[in-house]
């Protein structure tokens, strides 16, 4: 159950953190001690404190408000408005990359066979969605495509490229065009990606030493001096290209950190990288020793790096400054700015987890024909398939998303960070214990958990005061 509790940073200054307000406020020590009922409080703050509850602070503890029915209309108008169209272009890749999401330290996806993706049923899936949507010159819609290495499947790319400017000849929705890719195969088709604007995720880990985990599967050997050159040419020759649509995407492990893989990137190429941990989801339990051994936190590593005067980090890029934007954006009093009428009706309902709606922002189509809300999540949460036909059983999907979510507010009613958690329920392992005992939630907070996080959140904030009003003016409101 939730309450009303007391914080301290790391500079010891103290607040109150009241989730029925959504408020955060600084106190006098002399309040804390009238909050633990101190025989030597100052008078003045007990009469505040007397205040503050007679106002609704410090009231009986009361579980997280949630609904959990859905309809088939959501589900239906999330299709509609999908922002991307995912294609597993192909499973086969040409490097052998030890911590792959499709390698042996996971499981939960298909079979991987050196298969392409049917083309007729990729043109069967677009025409079902631009035959839901109208014409609009303000809709926007990309089209990614993601392997395995997706060059290898390029005549597929082409012909899709080619169907979708035609099916969008009438409708005029903005199109765009996505690719992830190891980049060894880049100077055999930049000129077709310049010429139709692809925006392409380059994966890079750094330096020789960094990168070598990613080695070529036909002779082991790293495939570091291959994606350099690639990526030297598209620089060197097509420069207004790189600059505008080249961006490079690097994993975290024990080979590199996050100054390594910023210094050579940006050194380099100019260019601010992503970096993903390795993932913890699905993993080979055969193989989770192996996995612990190569895994680096990404808060520590930055952390380590943020030492260096000269380091070249992006303060807005600091998990520290994404934790204190998630906080001000759904903790605090702020998130009424851009949700009114959740003020109005002082009435608020959140769905457990923080669960994209499927298809709402994604819809992937796998080479096996199935589709998921996401390429992230285990296979075996298929929403449908393409087979000839677009099958998606509305009726289905809406009664499992509603048994999941009324599952889910047993254990998300007591966690502190239910207004926003970040957590995809279909990335949770033990999923299918939902409605036993033995469910357990990694991202569980309790209240001293979550008072470590307010600790770091407002200690970070009294660092860098002036955050604040940066992410209320360009996050929360608009």
């Amino acid at each position: 159950m939730i309450q009303t509790f007391i914080y301290t940073s790391k500079n010891s200054n103290s607040y109150i953190y009241d989730d029925q307000h959504r408020l955060s406020l600084l106190i006098h020590p002399e309040l804390e001690k009238a909050f633990d009922k101190m025989n030597d409080t100052n008078p003045y703050y007990l009469k505040k404190y007397t205040y503050l509850k007679d106002h609704g602070f410090f009231s009986e503890p009361k579980f997280a408000n949630f609904k959990t029915a859905v309809n088939e209309s959501m589900v239906i108008e999330s299709i509609i408005q999908t922002h991307q169209i995912v294609f597993e272009t192909t499973d086969f890749c040409n490097l052998n990359c030890l911590y792959c999401s499709f390698g042996e330290l996971y499981q939960g996806y298909d079979m991987r066979n050196f298969k392409n993706i049917n083309t007729q049923n990729a043109v069967t899936l677009l025409k079902y969605i631009f035959e839901l949507n109208p014409k609009n010159k303000n809709r926007n819609l990309s089209i990614a495509f993601y392997g395995g290495e997706p060059l290898l499947n390029i005549n597929f790319i082409k012909e899709i490229v080619d169907v979708v400017n035609q099916l969008n000849a009438e409708k005029e929705i903005n199109i765009s065009y996505l690719m992830t890719t190891n980049a060894t195969l880049l100077h055999k088709h930049i000129d077709y990606l310049v010429a139709n604007k692809f925006r392409v995720l380059v994966s890079l880990d750094g330096n020789k030493e960094n990168h070598s985990y990613r080695i070529f599967k036909k002779n082991d050997e790293n495939s570091f001096h291959q994606v350099i050159e690639n990526i030297d040419m598209i620089q060197r020759d097509y420069s207004d290209y790189f600059n505008s649509y080249v961006n490079f995407n690097a994993v975290l492990h024990n080979r590199n950190s996050v100054k390594e893989i910023y210094d050579f990137i940006y050194t380099r190429y100019h260019k601010i990288p992503r970096i993903a941990e390795l993932s913890s989801d699905d993993i080979n339990p055969n193989k989770k020793v192996l996995l612990d051994r190569m895994l680096h936190r990404k808060s520590e590593s930055e952390a380590e790096y943020q030492k260096d005067k000269s380091n070249l980090l992006n303060h807005v890029d600091l998990l520290s400054f994404k934790e204190l934007t998630d906080f001000l954006k759904y903790y605090s009093i702020n998130f009424y700015v851009s949700n009114v009428l959740s003020l109005l009706k002082n009435e608020e309902k959140n769905l457990p987890t923080n669960t994209c709606f499927p298809f709402s922002k994604k819809i992937y189509l796998t080479n096996r024909n199935k589709l998921l809300p996401c390429e992230r999540i285990n296979y075996k949460y298929s929403m449908g398939e393409v087979n000839h036909n677009v099958i998606i059983d509305i009726p289905k999907i809406t009664q499992q998303l509603n048994f999941y979510y009324e599952q889910l507010k047993n254990v998300c009613q007591s966690c502190y960070t239910y207004k926003f958690c970040g957590l995809c329920m279909f990335q949770v392992d033990n999923l299918d214990k939902l409605d036993t005992e033995k469910f357990i939630c990694d991202r569980f907070h309790n209240l001293k958990a979550f008072k470590n996080k307010l600790n770091r959140i407002f200690s970070f904030l009294e660092n860098y005061p002036n955050d604040f009003s940066q992410i209320i003016e360009n996050v929360v409101i608009t």
